[in-house]
């Protein structure tokens, strides 16, 4: 992957507005994209996203890119499509195997065909008629402070009542990367198994937070020592200058969950071309090396223009954990009303 500028150099882009849901009003040269609040929305530790996204895309191509961020992110899209109402947006950004999964149980029709699929390397791709371009990748791991906690090696260990009422983990219900956590422990523990475990440690005091946001924001502040984040967690401790210690990777059993984010273009788009435009200006390489240090993510291309000190600041595990997209797709709804059931049964 290419280097370039240095993490710390690396200015925020200027503000672009973020569109709203009620106007439904497209000019020629626009696009409108739906995306989850983590690439639009400012957190303490992170600059945004988006507003650098409209503001470059904007100076490469001339064309206005607008957000829009409906309560229910890419469901609410679908809830539009179902009821034969126009989308009024051209692309969704955020899809992951999950919602897609969730989304296809409903409508098969809701993406057209991606614009740059075979860019993209065959291990981060998930959707299996190539409607929903990967864009960015996380390895979902554990963050730890090191003057607090020792670390768990193991997922078993994990779930050890003496780590809960350290541990920081988003909602599997409200959070893609507490979902890709969760799916993970299914995956090594079966859906009854894990479901126990989750009972159990949440009982013991472990903390449940309603995004992954959230989750960080409150161990920033000093909550907790153990947190479900990412690789790249240590990138904002960095820019930032916060302790480090409070900032380790530790991989369980050695291995990551691989979380793919894409984007897709909806079959009704108001401006299809400049929609398709958009999905391949998202794969530019200096676009993912920017991306990958405002989100606190990876690329997903070989030749990504990243900061020269970026790998100082990102772990590789000896394993990657891919999700079976088929399995979400048959299972996910069940497994997580499941552990719905398991949860609130303990706290009633």
């Amino acid at each position: 992957m290419r280097r370039r500028a240095l993490l710390t150099s690396l200015a925020s882009g200027a503000l672009a507005g973020l569109a709203g849901c009620a106007d439904t009003s497209t000019p020629p040269e626009t696009v409108r994209a739906g995306a989850t609040r983590e690439f639009v929305a400012s957190s303490p530790d992170a600059e945004i996203a988006g507003n650098w996204l409209a503001e470059e895309f904007r100076a490469r191509t001339e064309t206005a890119l607008t957000w829009e961020t409906p309560p229910g992110a890419l469901s609410a899209y679908v809830a539009r499509h179902l009821q034969g109402a126009a989308v009024d947006a051209d692309a969704f950004l955020g899809v992951t195997p999950a919602t897609l999964a969730t989304a296809r149980e409903r409508t098969d029709d809701l993406f057209a065909p991606a614009s740059g699929y075979d860019e993209v390397p065959d291990a981060y791709e998930f959707d299996p008629d190539a409607r929903v371009l990967p864009v960015t990748r996380s390895d979902v791991c554990l963050v730890y402070d090191e003057t607090k906690v020792d670390p768990p090696e193991t997922f078993g260990e994990f779930f050890s009542p003496a780590h809960a009422p350290l541990t920081l983990v988003p909602d599997p219900r409200t959070d893609a990367l507490g979902r890709a956590f969760f799916t993970w422990s299914v995956r090594e523990f079966g859906i009854y198994d894990a479901c126990e475990r989750w009972r159990k440690f949440l009982d013991a005091g472990a903390h449940l937070v309603t995004s992954s946001t959230d989750a960080r924001t409150a161990y920033r502040n000093g909550l907790g020592g153990l947190l479900v984040g990412t690789s790249t967690t240590p990138l904002f401790a960095a820019r930032d200058r916060l302790n480090l210690e409070r900032y380790r990777v530790q991989f369980l059993d050695g291995a990551a969950y691989r979380h793919v984010e894409g984007v897709g273009r909806f079959a009704d788009a108001v401006n299809p071309e400049n929609a398709d435009a958009f999905t391949r200006f998202l794969l530019n390489p200096n676009v993912q090396g920017r991306m990958a240090v405002l989100t606190g993510s990876l690329p997903v291309i070989e030749d990504a223009a990243l900061p020269e000190d970026f790998d100082q600041y990102v772990r590789t595990p000896d394993t990657t954990v891919r999700p079976h997209y088929d399995l979400l797709a048959a299972s996910l709804d069940d497994w997580l009303a499941a552990w719905q059931r398991t949860v609130t049964a303990a706290r009633a």
